[in-house]
């Protein structure tokens, strides 16, 4: 599988093209970043642009889904089976554990609720990859200050889902809030409080006390 990032949208946000190198068959990460490099480099590469996920639905991750909608019209948008948001005709709703495949290369899906009810990881085995969204970025998780954000229902996604993939699993994510692009899982462990929580109480601290020093900054 080939990876290619597209960095800018509403916060430093991360679109992500992944394509099977034997099919061309490819998808897009989140529609969060405007589509004409995306589109231009498409192109460049003769893909076939199949599936457009969401990992979740606030708008900064779905702002340019029209766009690749107007150019690829029968491409499936690919989020969680309840999502916030209507998709249209071409949803396709996604379970936690589904196996979807982009020509030969296959995703798990991780429903991972927390900064989002609809929140959805995307797991690559060969590869040893996960796209995260913004349930985890590198040095720390997503926020849940949201209206429909729920802190235990993250801390069951990072502390029982994500922090059991292989170690040596790379993080991509939603937004480039970290001192680099991507990381390991385990590095992101060793480096981060977020991660070496040993109870909910314990993430729960961390969480407010990185809050608080939010609005002290």
């Amino acid at each position: 599988m080939k990876i290619k990032s597209f960095l800018g949208g509403f916060d430093k946000n991360f679109s992500y093209l992944v394509w099977c190198e034997t099919t061309r068959r490819a998808g897009i990460i989140d529609a969060a970043v405007e589509s004409t490099e995306i589109l231009e480099y498409i192109e460049s590469k003769n893909l076939i642009l199949e599936k457009l996920f969401v990992t979740h639905s606030h708008f900064d991750h779905v702002k340019y889904m029209d766009e690749f909608i107007r150019e690829f019209p029968e491409i499936q948008i690919c989020s969680y089976t309840s999502p916030e948001e209507e998709f249209g005709d071409n949803f396709r709703g996604l379970t936690h554990h589904e196996i979807i495949p982009i020509g030969s290369e296959l995703f798990t899906i991780f429903h991972t609720p927390g900064h989002y009810p609809d929140s959805i990881c995307l797991w690559n085995k060969k590869e040893n990859c996960v796209f995260t969204g913004d349930t985890m970025f590198v040095g720390r998780t997503g926020r849940t200050i949201g209206v429909k954000s729920n802190i235990s229902h993250l801390y069951s996604s990072i502390y029982e889902t994500l922090l059991n993939l292989p170690p040596q699993t790379i993080i991509y994510s939603g937004h480039h809030y970290g001192f680099k692009k991507s990381i390991t899982l385990k590095e992101n462990v060793r480096l981060s409080s977020f991660f070496q929580c040993n109870s909910e109480a314990e993430f729960i601290q961390v969480m407010e006390q990185f809050e608080n020093n939010r609005r002290k900054g």
